[in-house]
């Protein structure tokens, strides 16, 4: 089809490259006869028709037009994936000499599974489809890993202002929890609680992978939401849940997608199940989006082509900067160009902004770069994503996908305007809600320490219980008062990049190194409870065994759920399941609640690591707000509180991810826990709590029993762990 003339984005391809005029350092000149071209890999999947991506081709004609970088045009080289084994191709490109950088593959996933080689190789990577907040977490600041997208965590804020402004007031995610999903899942609760909702009226539905999605849909709809959010991860998920829903007129309510999953053409077979569905999908600039229905009349840009033409303008704006030169040099270059912001009247995407742009790198000067999407600024120190996006509201009638609306996250109202990894906006609870003290006093501690996962993915919980182990013992606490149970199966495991070494965070120390584990999780959750009550039985021959003068500190990690903590559980689908085998709130209040009746605590310190992890404390879940005894005589838990990574609606967050391990070696909430209870013994338990609130992002550290627990204020770390 040919180019229309009128397009400020046109390419001059009439022109020879070798009379195109360019501009180095202020002074005009030309391009050496037939320069050798900078290579680019492409590792996406290609159109049918066996030509390349429509808008990679129109970036490059563009700049190429605009005189190339470095004196030298820009070329294209593509790998379908369908054709390759990606780790394969992706270790060959990654060390080659031929190629600059990669743009690809496709999604989350892939991007994950190839990610590693190309930080090792010091060779930039850009991604235009992968949002996980994981990889941003994992590899933000790394250097190679560029993705020309903002993470979701920005669009699950975007979902719940939307639900909000538009009055609802009971709202529902049904997400996978697949990489393309699980940042919806891990940041929907925390936007719901900082964005005014209830948490009664917030639920979370995780699609299953082991069946279809109809029996978790029933399960969204039966909570009664006035909009339900679904965040599928594939087209297969999308169209599943389409077909499932009552159809338009039918009592249903609101129905809202996330862009994950999202394929137009999906949309379009779907014919009448479609009607009455909306969702949000990537908009980008809108000058861009009108030259493009000018150059391709009759097509509709795909949700990714902003982002695709985006990787382009960063490669070639980062090789201006680099002088042609890649690995090092260009991830430098990169950064060096997107860091720019000096005004630049010209600047764009378009062939005439292009051009400016890259006589300005040349000049040594730092324009403020704008691309398809819009301004091409990256998160600060970590550089990989853009710091804010544009979304577009659509909706589905007789006459297809129209878009309306358009939102930008960099509204400063928005949490996420402010760093990608929001934390909690308000103030900790108060910790000094109770004039109850101690009757008597202390003469030494008691502990139990659980990771209550196995298997590798779930490094962190035992490298968390590991580390609370280690600070007990450094404040002096004997093995012999302190009840240690992981599933001890990571030291050896062959997925260990440091073999016989487990750590807490990147460039740690090890703390497997004489750590003493009592149990190897064979215990089930009743057992648990029996070593938390000191019973000691066949099975629980080691037991804490604290008195009227003893602290208890108890720290339990691992996947949670309404239910609790399910024993041995390996995913957060396991979690959110529960099961035959669950550690549960009323087993944690009634071992409490055993201890206090026998007046076997002076004061009882509970922290819990997981998801949902405040259906411990709440009541309506049987947690410790509940009390002792039935519901006609319920007794406080006097001197007994309850620390959680989480409130009951919301995920716990991963930490740090160690490539040399290589695994998510911490959880956040945990390692800024143990980080401030050791920063000083003489600290107050409250100061501990408020400052581990205030640092962790992505979920509301809570307390519980806080009205009967006493004045953490005035306990210290030292009077609380002392052996």
């Amino acid at each position: 089809m040919p180019t229309p003339t009128s397009s400020p984005f046109v390419s001059v391809l009439a022109v020879p490259l070798a009379l195109v005029v360019a501009c180095g350092s202020g002074d005009a000149g030309e391009l050496e006869p037939d320069p050798e071209p900078l290579r680019v890999a492409v590792v996406m999947p290609l159109p049918e028709d066996g030509g390349g991506l429509p808008n990679l081709e129109w970036a490059i004609e563009n700049i190429n037009a605009a005189g190339g970088v470095a004196d030298r045009p820009l070329a294209l080289d593509y790998f379908d994936p369908g054709d390759h084994d990606l780790p394969t191709l992706a270790a060959e490109l990654a060390e080659d000499d031929e190629h600059v950088a990669v743009i690809g593959p496709a999604g989350s996933a892939a991007l994950a599974e190839v990610a590693d080689l190309f930080v090792a190789a010091d060779k930039p990577i850009i991604s235009t489809t992968s949002t996980s907040d994981d990889l941003l977490r994992a590899y933000g600041g790394k250097g190679a890993i560029w993705r020309t997208r903002e993470s979701d965590i920005a669009q699950t804020e975007l979902l719940v202002r939307y639900a909000r402004d538009g009055g609802a007031e009971r709202i529902t995610l049904l997400t996978s929890l697949d990489l393309a999903g699980y940042t919806f899942f891990t940041w929907f609760g925390f936007f719901a609680r900082e964005l005014g909702f209830a948490d009664d009226d917030v639920e979370l539905v995780a699609l299953s992978s082991q069946e279809p999605c109809g029996a978790r849909l029933i399960e969204a709809l039966d909570t009664a939401p006035d909009v339900l959010f679904v965040a599928p991860g594939s087209p297969a998920e999308m169209e599943c849940v389409a077909r499932g829903l009552p159809p338009e007129g039918a009592p249903r309510p609101r129905v809202v997608f996330a862009d994950t999953g999202l394929d137009p053409s999906t949309l379009a077979q779907l014919g009448p199940a479609a009607v009455g569905l909306e969702g949000f999908t990537g908009a980008g600039d809108e000058a861009f989006e009108a030259a493009f229905r000018e150059r391709f009349p009759g097509d509709r840009l795909a949700p990714h082509g902003p982002s695709e033409y985006d990787a382009v303008l960063i490669v070639a704006y980062g090789l201006e900067r680099s002088g042609g030169r890649s690995g090092a040099a260009l991830i430098e270059g990169i950064k060096d160009a997107v860091d720019g912001n000096d005004t630049l009247a010209t600047a764009g995407p378009e062939l005439a902004g292009i051009t400016a742009t890259l006589a300005s790198l040349r000049a040594g000067e730092r324009p403020a770069l704008r691309g398809a999407s819009g301004p091409l600024v990256f998160e600060p120190d970590l550089y990989m994503d853009l710091a804010a996006s544009t979304y577009a509201h659509y909706v589905i009638d007789g006459d297809g996908l129209t878009t309306g609306a358009r939102f930008s996250t960099a509204d400063p109202t928005f949490l996420t305007s402010h760093g990608a990894f929001a934390r909690p906006s308000g103030a900790p609870p108060d910790a000094d809600q109770s004039s109850w003290t101690p009757g008597v006093a202390k003469t030494d501690t008691w502990a139990l320490i659980a990771a209550l996962s196995t298997g590798f993915s779930n490094y962190r919980h035992q490298a968390d219980a590991l580390q609370q182990y280690q600070l007990l013992r450094g404040m002096g606490i004997d093995d012999d008062h302190i009840v240690l149970i992981v599933a001890d199966d990571l030291a050896g495991a062959p997925e260990n990049g440091l073999p016989g070494a487990i750590r807490n965070a990147p460039e740690g120390d090890d703390l497997y190194a004489g750590a003493e584990i009592d149990y190897r999780l064979g215990l089930r959750g009743s057992e648990l409870a029996s070593v938390l009550r000191g019973e000691v039985t066949e099975t629980t021959p080691i037991v804490i065994s604290p008195s009227e003068s003893s602290d208890v500190y108890v720290y339990l990690a691992g996947h949670g759920g309404a239910a609790g903590i399910p024993i041995g559980a390996v995913t957060a689908e396991d979690g959110l399941a529960g099961g035959d085998d669950v550690f549960s709130p009323e087993l944690l209040r009634d071992s409490l609640c055993t201890l206090a009746a026998e007046q076997r605590y002076r004061r009882a310190f509970v922290v819990i690591e997981s998801c949902y992890a405040g259906v411990f404390g709440e009541a309506s879940y049987g947690g410790l707000e509940r009390g002792c005894g039935d519901a006609d005589d319920e007794t406080p838990l006097e001197g007994a509180v309850l620390l959680t990574a989480a409130n009951a609606r919301e995920v716990s967050y991963a930490g740090a991810y160690d490539h040399e391990v290589p695994a998510w070696v911490n959880d956040a909430f945990s390692r800024n826990f143990a980080d401030n209870l050791a920063l000083s013994p003489g600290r107050s338990l409250a100061d501990v709590f408020a400052d581990t609130y205030r640092a962790t992002a992505g979920s509301h550290p809570s307390a519980y029993n806080l009205a009967h627990a006493g004045r953490l204020g005035q306990v210290s770390v030292a009077e609380l762990l002392s052996p």
